[in-house]
């Protein structure tokens, strides 16, 4: 790495509905100071949680998102430079509305990945060379509603697919009917060998890689004896990592889940919801988020600026109490990877060493 800085801001999952000039927040002293600190880096990516369409079919599935593609007006307001199309309702709405968001991003100036017409187009990486540091990510999604991975002549997300199995103790089921069983879970071989050569091939080119990845489960959904991380998760975190993922950036269970320092890399089980209007409805999102901040050159450091959604889903800057409780839930569930948060006035910094 050369010996000039990049800020780098990583954020959770974005829902937008409404379009920019309707918007309710737009004259909120604590989401306009939210605003700011998320624009005051060289380079803002998030997820982005919803097609921009109104063609399409809504597919049968638990949930469906969409929103027109006007809101992308909205997106570039909030100071958001590229974002991952790899989850989990990007194909709500089926291939045309995917295509839709495809052109919409491109029109706007959105840099897009994760997702594409084929998997070689949902393979790419986005690419960024800022202040001469070379930057490269890659969007994956391990949350596959039927039918809605890529493949070579198939309109998709990019896949990391994992399976599952449900392991039952007879005995315990007879002693205590309804007993939750445990989720036994595992990252595919084949998906997780391509991604990470992938991942190893772009850091013989870039001085930082990040890996985006839709992963785990929300609390509302766990057996609460197996802990807030899916099996899967830290064997897949580690194996990107020993590919030569410098950062592996999580996101979907719309709440905070832990921060674990591997090899001295971080790796963000989940950073939260970042904005996602209508989350009052969904009792199972949390309020606690944070925006990632990434000082990359001479190094890597990674810094915390914490975030309190409201009932409506917006975010707001986290100061005082309301931070401290952001950085007490963190560092509670990150406790179990020994992560050490240094706090200091409404920030925190990751010991990566």
């Amino acid at each position: 790495m050369t010996g000039s800085e990049l800020i780098l801001h990583l954020v959770g999952d974005l829902m937008v509905k409404t379009r920019l000039e309707q918007q309710p927040w737009r004259e909120d002293p604590g989401f306009l100071a939210a605003v700011r600190e998320l624009q005051a880096a060289d380079l803002v990516v998030a997820n982005l949680e919803m097609p921009l369409s109104r063609r399409g079919y809504r597919v049968p599935k638990w949930a469906n998102l969409r929103s027109e593609p006007e809101v992308i007006e909205a997106v570039r307001w909030l100071g958001v430079h590229a974002v991952t199309l790899a989850n989990n309702h990007m194909m709500d709405y089926g291939h045309p509305a995917l295509l839709d968001t495809l052109e919409t991003c491109d029109r706007a100036g959105l840099v897009r990945f994760g997702a594409g017409r084929d998997l070689a187009e949902a393979e790419l990486a986005a690419r960024f060379e800022i202040k001469g540091l070379k930057v490269a990510f890659v969007g994956v999604a391990c949350t596959l509603p039927v039918e809605s991975a890529a493949g070579p002549s198939k309109p998709g997300v990019n896949p990391l697919r994992v399976g599952f199995a449900f392991e039952v103790d007879a005995n315990l089921m007879m002693e205590q009917p309804g007993t939750v069983p445990i989720v036994r879970s595992w990252a595919v071989a084949a998906d997780r060998e391509r991604v990470c050569e992938q991942v190893s091939r772009l850091k013989q080119e870039a001085d930082l890689v990040v890996v985006g990845i839709h992963w785990g489960v929300p609390s509302h959904w766990l057996a609460p004896y197996q802990g807030l991380l899916a099996e899967y998760q830290p064997a897949l975190g580690h194996a990107l990592v020993n590919a030569g993922a410098d950062v592996v950036w999580g996101h979907h269970s719309h709440s905070l889940h832990p921060v674990e320092v591997y090899r001295g890399r971080p790796i963000f089980y989940s950073l939260g919801n970042f904005f996602f209007e209508g989350a009052g409805a969904r009792s199972f999102m949390e309020p606690e988020s944070v925006i990632v901040r990434l000082r990359v050159g001479g190094g890597l450091r990674a810094e915390l600026v914490p975030l309190w959604l409201d009932d409506a889903g917006f975010p707001r800057l986290a100061r005082d109490e309301a931070a401290g409780a952001v950085f007490r839930k963190l560092a509670e569930r990150s406790a179990q990877f020994g992560t050490q948060l240094e706090v200091h006035n409404d920030r925190a910094i990751i010991n990566l060493e």
